[in-house]
């Protein structure tokens, strides 16, 4: 993963013309757009990661585009008005508080959309090809998606609180270090795989999978963990390193630890933590919200209520113990 950061940015035009252009400019489709009446405007703010894109618009004009086939996938959450997308024969019609797919690589689209409020999330084609095939490394059938939205209530329940953690790592701006950004990127990913119906993913475990999930499997990936703890390293780099695939790295942690790679790698930052405010000295800058943010924790209060559940005192207190 790259460590390139985050870089917020916004535009606000009350111009059709250059609605039209911003939008081109970031999906790359035709578009058209009208003038907005007095006392409205165009909004449009954006985050460009390395292998991800978060936006929210506001377009309370009616808007129309074409686009021609791209290798991208974009996920759209309405927050207000309503929108139509056809991608072939998959089309719908959308309402506040729907998620779907605004766009599926290889396929063109169009669509319109009235006074929409909403957020998207776009996703390279590479990256959730290596996804799929990480989920599904004996399967080898091309990705492609089966319907435009959710495989059920539940589902979507999920991406809207992926959605959420995207958009608080967004808000970080350049704050957002490679250690929080890289593994989102990879979420983000296999979020979508699992939400969105599709020819890739299935939920019975293989039997090979099963067969790899060994004590031997759970050694070999602790050992890694121990070692790379420092670097943004993810579900995808655990596996290929104790040389199983993801779902078998799953079942060897559950049954011979108890838990899951994930968890335990976010235990053994939270032990560098520990050792960091141990060493540090405020009286130089050091904080506890910079040393949790190093050891890819994002959210303060929630490191400093796992901090004081793993040692039984605050963080804080450690810091200028």
């Amino acid at each position: 993963m790259s460590g390139k950061p985050v870089r917020p940015a916004e535009a606000r035009t009350r111009s059709g013309d250059e609605a039209r252009s911003l939008m081109q400019a970031a999906y790359g489709r035709r578009f058209t757009a009208q003038d907005v009446p007095r006392g409205g405007a165009y909004v449009i703010r954006h985050f460009d990661a390395a292998h991800f894109a978060y936006r929210e618009m506001v377009l309370p004009a009616p808007l129309a585009f074409a686009k021609e086939p791209r290798d991208d996938l974009v996920v759209v959450r309405l927050a207000a008005g309503r929108a139509r997308r056809v991608h072939g024969r998959q089309q719908g019609t959308f309402a506040a508080g729907d998620v779907f797919l605004g766009h599926v690589p290889g396929r063109p689209c169009s669509g319109s959309s009235v006074d929409l409020h909403a957020s998207a999330i776009t996703l390279p084609e590479a990256l959730l090809a290596r996804a799929a095939a990480l989920a599904d490394p004996r399967g080898g059938r091309p990705l492609r998606f089966t319907r435009l939205t959710p495989v059920d209530r539940r589902h979507a329940a999920h991406w809207e609180r992926v959605h959420a953690y995207a958009r608080s790592v967004c808000d970080l701006g350049t704050e957002a270090v490679p250690l929080i950004v890289g593994p989102l990127t990879e979420l983000l990913a296999g979020a979508v795989l699992q939400v969105f119906p599709n020819t890739a993913v299935g939920h019975e475990p293989a039997l090979a999978d099963s067969r790899d999930a060994t004590h031997s499997t759970a050694v070999r990936a602790t050992a890694y963990i121990d070692d790379q703890a420092h670097s943004d390293i993810g579900l995808a780099d655990i596996a290929d390193a104790a040389q199983v695939t993801p779902r078998a790295l799953q079942y060897a942690f559950r049954r011979h630890l108890g838990t899951t790679p994930m968890t335990y790698l976010r235990r053994v930052r939270l032990a560098h933590a520990h050792t960091a405010l141990k060493a540090a000295d405020p009286v130089t800058g050091a904080t506890v919200t910079r040393i949790a943010a190093q050891w890819g924790f994002l959210h303060t209060s929630r490191f400093s209520a796992a901090y004081r559940a793993a040692y039984g005192r605050s963080p804080r207190d450690t810091l200028h113990g």
